[in-house]
């Protein structure tokens, strides 16, 4: 069928084409003004882009309207997405790998370990010459750039005046070229990337077809999110503001945004064998939406089948399709077939040929490939209270395993059990080590925090984490029966030692004589009583006397603690809570703590000034200090501060 070949009024007559097809065609013959050839032409041309765009993407879309001054196409790298996905009936967003990732999600590209080729011809309807390019070359080990074309081009198109009579052939062409960017983001398990595109049409033939050319400039943005090694989630956004397109002909073109969601399930029926599931939504401001769906069995290494159901917007409706393909690998290049049918006349079927080049491994790569760690605890950021951590996992094709640097016994299966000692609260990374009778040898490392827990402060407890924070970086302790007391009032003597402890002072050495009348040298917080007083954090009472067992109220320790962390201090305008007027003698201290986030775990409008203040709440306020705060949030970090101890031994090794 040869329906592009023709433009004038009979041209929908006596033609075999589809609803959607003769839809197109009347709005081409209603946006035409045939008083002159000038104006038919424009118009006509005007209406053929319309019609070539649309046909080029094999009508993915509903028809569009035309108008004189304002004319919605389609993105070309709708269709431009390789024989592969196609065959999978376009359902890769979420998978996006190999050069095939250009054409539909950039975020592809950052898993890219090796320079990607890829091309696909096609000729659409029997009119359109379709040619698709595209490459990948990694530029780092988590990050690779990519650039690609999709160009389609018609010719022959006979062009008639308005009697009817020949009046000689016109060509058209539409391309976009593009460069891309992926990243790979391991610790997040997430992909990002974009493209920035070009898009040029024109043609020949008389002066208002060439007068219609145009181009513009677009992007794409894609994500791809894997929480588990199977599972992958994808998003793709393709024109997401839009891009114009103006001609001199004052005609605007408009390429409409789409964006596309979907997710892909890997799995592994048999050893040699791989299975790809996967599904995508197309999303566009009024249009249908479309749904993709297909697979990929991979029967062996060098033979997969796919087949899909490819769903498009039609006026009405949607038009759902079934595709099918096959791809052979060998020596780093792959060979793809896609058959893809639209609609229910034979005319429309269109077969899509790729050629690619997907890399060859290293042999380096390909030995490590069977020699693999799978560690099934501890998991990653693991936090733990006991004083060791159970390590267990898989080792395939390994000769020894190690676990921080000594050997631990290894069943025929592979499976490994050991116990690695964490004798200092804190940080610890557990290196697991794999080795085959090569030498290569790969490794997994888990980051560990052991935390200080206490009985009496359970899961739930509004200030578990400050209290075990603040514990395990030395700023406070706990009782010797393994208790917090969170609930016990604070005195004196404890807020000079916790203020101290903050200032990063461990102090040991009791002082030689008496502090205050009231502190002699054997006092248990003697020397932290001494140093506060010498860092100017505290003051004795004018009668000599320091009391150290004296409760503190919230007035007096807010006051201390915005002492602490000089904070600055003004007069209060207002009431700071309900129950604290301006006038109080601390309300400028309150006012200074409650904008600074030290109050945030007051709840309601009353603040209790006058009552005893609990160890619980001291260590709340005490870490929202900027001394404390920070090595508490240094502490709990899993970015930093996570070192190998080659000298850590195990304390228990055992097979399974």
């Amino acid at each position: 069928m040869k329906f592009l070949n023709r433009i004038d009024d009979n041209s929908i007559e006596g033609n075999r084409m589809s609803n959607v097809k003769c839809q197109m065609l009347n709005d081409l013959k209603a946006a035409r003004k045939p008083r002159s050839l000038s104006a038919r032409l424009a118009g006509g041309f005007a209406g053929f882009r319309a019609i070539f765009a649309v046909s080029c993407l094999l009508l993915a879309v509903s028809s569009p309207v035309f108008a004189a001054d304002n004319l919605v196409v389609v993105d070309p790298m709708y269709i431009g997405v390789g024989a592969r996905p196609l065959g999978m009936g376009k359902a890769y967003v979420a998978v996006a790998e190999d050069g095939d990732a250009l054409f539909i999600n950039p975020a592809g590209l950052g898993k890219a370990t090796t320079p990607k080729l890829t091309s696909m011809y096609t000729n659409l309807l029997g009119d359109v010459n379709y040619m698709v390019l595209g490459g990948v070359y990694p530029q780092t080990q988590n990050s690779a750039i990519g650039a690609g074309a999709v160009i389609s081009s018609i010719s022959g198109i006979d062009l008639r005046d308005s009697s009817g009579a020949s009046s000689g052939t016109g060509s058209w062409g539409n391309s976009v070229f593009f460069l891309s960017y992926g990243v790979n983001l391991e610790e997040s398990n997430l992909q990002l990337g974009g493209s920035f595109k070009y898009f040029s049409q024109g043609g020949a033939g008389a002066a208002t077809i060439e007068s219609a050319s145009a181009s513009g400039m677009g992007f794409d943005l894609g994500a791809v999110y894997s929480p588990s090694e199977n599972l992958s989630l994808g998003v793709s956004a393709q024109n997401p503001i839009g891009t114009k397109m103006q001609s001199s002909n004052r005609i605007e073109n408009t390429i409409p945004s789409l964006f596309k969601v979907g997710g892909s399930l890997k799995l592994k029926p048999a050893e040699s064998q791989k299975l790809i599931i996967a599904a995508d939504m197309d999303l566009a401001r009024g249009a249908q939406s479309a749904m993709h769906a297909g697979a990929e069995y991979q029967a062996t290494p060098n033979i997969s089948l796919r087949a899909g159901l490819d769903q498009n917007p039609v006026a009405g409706g949607v038009e759902t399709n079934p595709t099918m393909g096959i791809g052979i690998t060998s020596g780093g290049m792959q060979f793809n077939y896609a058959f893809h049918p639209y609609g229910a006349i034979a005319e429309n079927t269109t077969h899509y040929f790729s050629v690619s080049y997907v890399g060859v491994p290293k042999q380096a790569a390909a030995e490590e490939a069977s020699l693999n760690i799978t560690l099934k605890e501890p998991s990653d950021k693991a936090v733990v209270y006991a004083d060791a951590v159970k390590v267990s996992g898989l080792a395939k094709g390994a000769a020894v395993v190690t676990v921080n640097g000594a050997n631990v016994l290894v069943e025929k299966d592979g499976s490994f059990t050991a116990s690695v000692p964490i004798s200092k609260i804190g940080k610890k990374l557990v290196l697991v080590e794999a080795k085959n009778a090569q030498g290569k040898s790969v490794q997994e490392a888990r980051r560990v925090l052991r935390l200080l827990n206490f009985a009496d402060v359970p899961d739930g407890h509004w200030a578990k984490q400050p209290i075990e924070g603040s514990s395990t970086a030395g700023l406070v302790q706990g009782y010797p029966d393994g208790t917090f007391k969170p609930e016990r009032v604070l005195t004196r003597a404890e807020i000079a030692t916790l203020l101290v402890r903050a200032k990063g002072k461990e102090l040991t050495e009791r002082p030689a004589s008496s502090v205050f009348k009231d502190v002699k040298g054997d006092f248990w917080a003697a020397a932290y009583i001494k140093e506060a007083v010498d860092m100017g954090l505290v003051k004795g009472y004018p009668d000599g006397k320091f009391r150290p067992n004296k409760r503190l109220t919230k007035a007096e320790a807010i006051t201390v603690l915005v002492r602490y962390d000089k904070l600055p201090v003004s007069v209060a305008m207002e009431n700071p809570y309900r129950d604290v007027k301006a006038k109080h003698w601390a309300a400028k201290y309150v006012q200074a703590a409650k904008d600074n986030g030290m109050l945030s775990y007051i709840e309601g409008d009353k603040l209790g000034l006058g009552n005893a203040v609990s160890r619980a709440e001291s260590v709340e306020m005490m870490s929202k200090t900027t001394v404390a705060g920070k090595l508490i949030k240094d502490l709990l970090s899993f970015e930093k501060g996570y070192e190998y101890e080659k000298s850590a031994p195990i304390i228990k090794a055992s097979i399974n």
